[in-house]
């Protein structure tokens, strides 16, 4: 009696695909699309179910360029940001093209050693754990890096490619929705071809590819943009590029918080700038650090004559720098009169106010009216 030919379609308990002579993924078994979280219409790459080592063997094997042996360790990817090694056999199944039969087995069946495995498991739990963004773009077709500079940046962009193992970060950063896999996405959805992110890959490419703090603008889910801020590493073999990976970071905040503090500044400095009363910023040892416009009027001296200078230099009045840092700390006698020598080395008594400015190193900010001649000559009588 002639026994009964085992058809892949029966081997329901297993994980299996079907693979085309083009070596696409052309469909799977419902226990596949379960375990795996996938759905398969039309040619699929490899990749969307194997690493691209897997992909590439399976890939030769379908094409006729590689011979099968009769089981074969082969990576699938997991919905949970990692690989699954399993056992694998390829049968001919008519015109469906070639089924690839799978099992879970154990890292000791699959000859992996136990040091490895554990390697590989504190990398993924790591990775999937991080509260940064981590992500890698895999190229199901490799770049050419030998290539023209704006050819391998025109590549980039256009080249089939796919995410791969994205953590949880990146899925929040991107606002995908709840149960969606980021990386099934398409890589241009979030990261698209424009001017600002193409310099940053000319930037790569002329870096070496590696390249840390490169400023891009990419996209949500929703199609909102995000300034962010990515680091990059490339894997390249035999002069291919296969994978970017690295993290990003979202620096719109920072950068609206940048700009805030930016035009508060050009704000201030136009109005110190109209402010017809000098204005001086000293250190704590009496060093003049910054002096608007009408300084400079004031007393005949450029800014260049100015900053950088101990203020003693224009003060005939001894102890200025003491007598000013104790107004700032006196809340109820925080003026003072000093004597001030201008650039045609004529005196005049000005009446300085002195606030003090906390921060990491202590300074001292300055204002200055000049007393009326009238009251001055009091003054000295009075004095007399």
């Amino acid at each position: 009696m002639t026994k009964p030919k085992l058809s892949a379609t029966e081997l329901d308990t297993l994980l299996i695909d079907w693979i085309d002579g083009d070596g696409h993924l052309a469909a799977i078994n419902e226990v596949e699309a379960r375990e795996l979280g996938i759905e398969v219409t039309g040619n699929v790459p490899l990749e969307r179910v194997y690493s691209s080592t897997s992909a590439q063997l399976l890939r030769a094997i379908a094409r006729g360029e590689q011979p099968a042996d009769a089981s074969f360790p082969v990576w699938v990817n997991s919905p949970r940001y990692n690989e699954i090694p399993m056992i694998a056999s390829v049968l001919p199944d008519g015109p469906r093209g070639l089924a690839v039969v799978k099992q879970a087995l154990s890292p000791s069946v699959l000859g992996i050693g136990p040091e490895l495995i554990e390697r590989v498991e504190i990398l993924s739990q790591m990775i999937g754990a991080a509260t940064e963004a981590c992500w890698c773009i895999e190229f199901l077709e490799p770049v050419d890096t030998s290539l023209a500079e704006e050819e391998i940046v025109d590549r980039i962009f256009s080249n089939e490619s796919r995410w791969r193992a994205c953590n949880e970060a990146m899925a929040r950063l991107y606002r995908v929705p709840e149960g969606l896999d980021f990386n099934i996405q398409p890589v241009s959805r979030y990261f698209p071809d424009t001017d600002i992110n193409r310099q940053m890959i000319r930037d790569l490419v002329r870096s070496n590819y590696r390249l840390d703090h490169a400023a891009a603008v990419d996209r949500r889910h929703d199609g909102s943009e995000m300034m962010v801020e990515n680091d990059f590493r490339a894997a390249i073999k035999d002069g291919l590029l296969v994978r970017l990976w690295g993290t990003t970071r979202d620096i719109g905040p920072y950068k609206q918080r940048e700009q805030q503090l930016s035009d508060r500044a050009d704000t201030m400095l136009d109005i110190l700038s109209a402010t017809p009363d000098p204005i001086l910023v000293i250190s704590e040892n009496g060093i003049v650090l910054a002096a608007n416009p009408a300084t400079e009027a004031a007393w005949g001296r450029s800014a260049e004559q100015i900053l950088g200078r101990p203020i003693q230099e224009f003060v005939e009045t001894r102890n200025a720098t003491d007598k000013l840092r104790q107004a700032a700390l006196d809340a109820d006698e925080s003026e003072l009169d000093l004597g001030m020598i201008s650039a045609d080395d004529n005196r005049d008594i000005w009446r300085f106010r002195s606030a003090l400015m906390e921060g990491e190193t202590r300074r001292y900010v300055l204002t200055a009216r000049r007393k009326t001649k009238r009251r001055t000559r009091r003054l000295a009588e009075e004095a007399v």
